[in-house]
């Protein structure tokens, strides 16, 4: 895994500035969510860190390398979407090795290392079956697994519970929150629902107009807002949630 940094990151769209100036340290091993509304700039900014966007201005870093001109296919990054993307032409396992493939590993290892994902996150017995046939939070899952098989050094995910009911939601929240801090992956959790933000994530980013707002642990982030657009969108009623990572 790598430690990522973003050093006054801008993105601006002809008159647009959809991210504002970002300055931000993901550990590694630690996962930071980031939290705001729709069209705030976490989206533009996750997609910055993967290399599908081209900062105005500042720098993109894993570790000590500067990857802010490097290709999305060279920064060895994965990446879990909410619309899982699958390719419908291939199995399960199929879908998981797909990026192993791509880098010329064996046969006989990714298939290994696909079946040993899909029993971690489990769902190792539906390893060949068609994609299409899964459910969200199946699908989900199998998304997960695909990004992880690369060892990717970073790991990002864009709303990857959005549109599952709430009780599958509540479950795999726990699930791949465990999974998360077993393999002690360093990432970037884009969300707009503060309960996955608290219950997900090591730290918090919450975002406003492409501006960083504040950034802390969910407990700092809950108890002391530092400005009142934070305190406004974290109105969270504390007391009924497990704040696991607190």
């Amino acid at each position: 895994m790598a430690r990522i940094t973003l050093d006054s990151v801008r993105k601006r769209y002809g008159e647009t500035m959809a991210v504002d100036g970002v300055s931000l340290t993901v550990d590694d091993g630690e996962i930071v969510g980031m939290l705001g509304p729709s069209g705030c700039g976490k989206t533009t900014t996750l997609r910055t860190v993967a290399g599908f966007e081209t900062p105005t201005a500042g720098t993109v870093s894993f570790d000590e390398r500067d990857v802010t001109h490097v290709p999305p296919e060279n920064r060895n990054v994965g990446l879990v979407f909410q619309e899982y993307a699958l390719f419908d032409n291939m199995t399960v396992r199929g879908n998981v090795a797909f990026g192993l493939k791509m880098r010329g590993v064996g046969k006989s290892e990714r298939r290994a290392r696909a079946d040993e994902l899909l029993d971690m996150l489990g769902i190792g017995e539906m390893a060949d079956r068609d994609p299409t046939t899964l459910s969200g939070g199946q699908q989900q899952r199998v998304g997960l697994a695909r990004a992880l098989a690369i060892e990717p050094s970073v790991l990002l995910l864009d709303e990857p519970m959005t549109g599952l009911d709430a009780k599958l939601k509540a479950r795999l929240r726990d699930e791949v929150g465990d999974l998360l801090t077993e393999l002690d992956v360093t990432g970037l959790y884009v969300t707009h629902d503060q309960e996955e933000a608290m219950l997900m994530c090591d730290r918090i980013a919450v975002m406003n107009e492409g501006r960083i707002e504040q950034v802390g642990t969910p407990r700092e982030v809950y108890e002391s807002p530092a400005t009142e657009f934070v305190s406004e969108f974290v109105a969270l009623d504390a007391p009924d949630l497990p704040f696991v990572r607190w």
